[in-house]
């Protein structure tokens, strides 16, 4: 399956997510910058429901930043593929020192996009958005800044993962919606959409602002 673009899988995946929605638990979207904001914003608008974002950033291997061997949230906390860790041989400086880096930038990140802060998620159902897994790790990092945070229930959504993708979820998320599960062995999420092309900050933004001229955005 190929998507035509971002707007259009965060259509698909708010029917997916429909039915899995309990409107008396005061439900939020919180979309993964900068990839998940399309998606959410689709959700939300397909869904009347309102949305948020929650910055974490993956964590790299040394010499290959693009290869995840974990995330951080905004407490700073690690979530780690222990297997990856110790078959990399990193220890516990290295990975300290790469923290401490991505820590830095997600900071600047919530300044840019959540300048008054996150809102209240204290028993709310949360549903984190992505515009796909690999890894999962900054997926599992914000359903569990979300758990931290009170969330009485935790989603995970997108509209493509690898299969058998839900079980790194166990224990951070209550639940794992994936639209599209793919059993390609040398999988990418950018395989799965015609355009993927790299939001920009000022896209990112004006997402933000479109959600809030639509009444759809929660503030803190």
């Amino acid at each position: 399956m190929i998507f035509e673009s971002r707007e259009e899988a965060g259509s698909l995946l708010a029917e997916a997510l429909r039915d899995k929605i309990h409107p008396d638990d005061r439900p939020i979207i919180l979309a993964i910058p900068r990839g998940g904001i399309p998606i959410a914003y689709s959700v939300s608008q397909k869904l009347q429901i309102p949305m948020s974002i929650v910055v974490v950033r993956k964590l790299g291997l040394p010499w290959n930043e693009e290869a995840g061997f974990g995330a951080i949230d905004s407490d700073g906390e690690t979530y780690l593929d222990q297997e990856l860790v110790s078959y990399a041989k990193l220890d516990e400086k290295t990975i300290e020192s790469i923290a401490k880096k991505e820590l830095e930038e997600l900071k600047e990140r919530e300044r840019k996009f959540l300048p008054n802060g996150y809102p209240e998620l204290s028993g709310r159902e949360v549903i984190v958005v992505d515009d796909g897994v690999a890894t999962g790790y900054t997926a599992v990092a914000s359903a569990g800044f979300a758990k931290k945070r009170g969330a009485k229930r935790v989603i995970v959504a997108v509209p493509v993962c690898p299969k058998g993708t839900a079980k790194r979820f166990m224990g951070y998320a209550d639940e794992f919606i994936c639209y599209h599960s793919s059993s390609e062995m040398s999988f990418a999420v950018g395989m799965f959409y015609k355009d993927f092309h790299q939001l920009s900050d000022e896209e990112t933004l004006s997402y933000i602002e479109k959600a809030k001229e639509a009444g759809l955005w929660e503030p803190r």
